[in-house]
C-alpha cells in the first residue's frame, strides 16, 4: 500500500488528523490539500475519532473504514460560508462523496456545518457526486439524499448554510 508524501501536501500534516493517517488513501490527503488550495479558506479536519479511519465492524460499509483497506473519507469543517464551500467542492471534482451535516460542534464548539468529503470509487452518477445532507432529531443522524428526492434540496436553506465561520484562537 502507498504511503502519503508528506512532503508534497501544503495545508496538512499527520498531525492535524485525530485518527492514524497512515490508515488514510494518499489520493484523500491530496485531494483535501487540494481543494483547501482552491477553496482559500482554512480547513480543519474534525477533532472525533473515526473522522478520518474507522475499525469497529459496524463500519465495514462507511468510506472511513481502514481494515484492510485505507479509508477513502475525512469529515472536516472549512472556514467561510458553508454553501459557497458546498458549491466549489462540487464543482471541483475531487471528491465523489460529498456529505453535509447542518449540526454539528465545531473546531469553537459551536454549531458549524461539517463535510463529509469522500474519494469513493463512484458517486450519484458517472462524474456527479453522491450528495446527502445529513440532521440530527433526539441525538439520531438522519439522512437524506436530495439526488433523489429533489425536494430534499430545500434543506439546504438552514441558515447553518449561510453563516460565516472562522475559527476563533
Amino acid at each position: 500500500m502507498s504511503r502519503i508524501d508528506w512532503n508534497t501536501v501544503k495545508y496538512f500534516k499527520s498531525r492535524h488528523f485525530v485518527d492514524d493517517t497512515n490508515r488514510a488513501e494518499p489520493e484523500l490527503i491530496y485531494s483535501l490539500d487540494e481543494a483547501r488550495t482552491i477553496l482559500n479558506v482554512r480547513i480543519f479536519p474534525s477533532t472525533v475519532p473515526g473522522a478520518l479511519a474507522r475499525f469497529d465492524k459496524d463500519a465495514k460499509t462507511s468510506q472511513h473504514y481502514a481494515v484492510g483497506r485505507k479509508s477513502k473519507a475525512a469529515d472536516v469543517f472549512c472556514e467561510g460560508v458553508p454553501i459557497a464551500n458546498f458549491y466549489t467542492l462540487l464543482s471541483l471534482n475531487l471528491f465523489n462523496g460529498i456529505g453535509i451535516y447542518l449540526d454539528t460542534s465545531g473546531v469553537d464548539g459551536k454549531l458549524w456545518v461539517m463535510f463529509h468529503l469522500g474519494i469513493r470509487h463512484a458517486g450519484f452518477k458517472p462524474g456527479i457526486p453522491l450528495i446527502w445532507i445529513a440532521t440530527k432529531t433526539h441525538g439520531k443522524t438522519h439522512y437524506f439524499y436530495p439526488q433523489r428526492n429533489t425536494s430534499l434540496w430545500t434543506l439546504l436553506k438552514s441558515e447553518n448554510m449561510y453563516e460565516y465561520r472562522s475559527k476563533i484562537r
